[in-house]
């Protein structure tokens, strides 16, 4: 007899979420319909109007941040954002815990920052999050996935389609599934 047959892995009927979202879900659906009706169809150039509407949502955003109308920011006030950044189209900022991002911080395109995950050793799957923290001057280029409790040092650079699993050492490339470094940036 196969053990595995009996082997429950998990069970979502027993799921329940047990993170603390850090607002209400009233504040939430509210923001929620906000970001559709006064963020996503905004032109291009509207970064102060973005900008303000986040803050007003509790994101705390420094000078001269570029935000892509078609960037997803979930929970705007688990979000630190320093001077002088750009958050590309299609950036998702999975705030479900702290994001953090120094000054003169890119990223590019399709970049996803996935704050929670799911505890695969436990059959009710609960959800478990850390939070991401990415320094000055780290560029990240288009693609790239970021896992929760990730810590990117300053100067930086994650190369394209890359899976960031582990911190990333100060001014070092890295690339790859999972991301290493490769080289200094500056060689």
């Amino acid at each position: 007899m196969n053990i595995y047959f009996f082997t429950m892995y998990q069970n979502l009927s027993k799921y329940r979420y047990n993170l603390d979202r850090g607002r209400s879900k009233s504040f939430i659906l509210l923001y929620e319909l906000l970001d559709t009706l006064l963020i996503k169809w905004t032109p291009k150039p509207f970064n102060g109007w973005r900008n303000m509407l986040y803050r007003v949502f509790g994101a705390k955003i420094g000078k001269n941040v570029r935000i892509d109308p078609h960037a997803k920011l979930l929970y705007p006030w688990n979000i630190e954002i320093g001077n002088n950044v750009w958050i590309g189209y299609g950036c998702d900022l999975y705030s479900v815990n702290k994001i953090i991002l120094g000054n003169d911080v890119a990223l590019a395109h399709n970049i996803f920052l996935a704050t929670a995950a799911h505890d695969i050793t436990k059959e009710e799957f609960p959800t478990i999050s850390a939070p991401i923290i990415i320094e000055d001057e780290v560029w990240i280029s288009s693609g790239v996935f970021i896992q929760q409790g990730v810590t990117i040092h300053k100067g930086a650079v994650i190369a394209a389609c890359s899976l960031v699993t582990k911190d990333i050492p100060e001014g070092m490339v890295a690339m790859g599934h999972p991301a290493k470094p490769i080289k200094n940036r500056k060689q």
